[in-house]
């Protein structure tokens, strides 16, 4: 078998994608960010995404952060230790915490009315 794919540049971004999209398909599923309510979700994944984004810019300037320029597709903004992977793994990283944090409020709110209801 030929695994080539899974050593080029641009297979990185690939699983991103992949990944963004099978939280976009359990998002229209269960309607728990961007299909709930568009705007918010957009408001918490951009501003977490930019705070993580500064954490990383800073990384790099003083030179913590530097990235492995085999696994990135080479498509950088300002240095290439900034490569638009990160943007995309930023974007991921908070779509799946407010997935999660939507899951964990709903689990924990229907807990809540089931004791309520017991308690009547």
């Amino acid at each position: 078998m030929n695994f080539d794919f899974v050593y080029s540049n641009f297979f990185y971004i690939v699983i991103l994608l992949f990944s963004i999209t099978g939280m976009v398909l359990a998002d229209w599923r269960y309607k728990l960010a961007f299909f709930l309510d568009a705007k918010a979700s957009g408001l918490a994944i951009g501003l977490s995404a930019l705070l993580l984004l500064c954490f990383d810019v800073v990384g790099i300037v003083i030179g913590i952060f530097t990235t492995n320029q085999t696994y990135v597709s080479g498509w950088y903004f300002v240095t290439p230790n900034l490569p638009v992977e990160e943007f995309i793994f930023l974007f991921l990283l908070g779509y799946v915490t407010l997935m999660v944090y939507q899951l964990v409020s709903l689990k924990l709110s229907s807990q809540d009315s089931k004791v309520k209801v017991k308690n009547k």
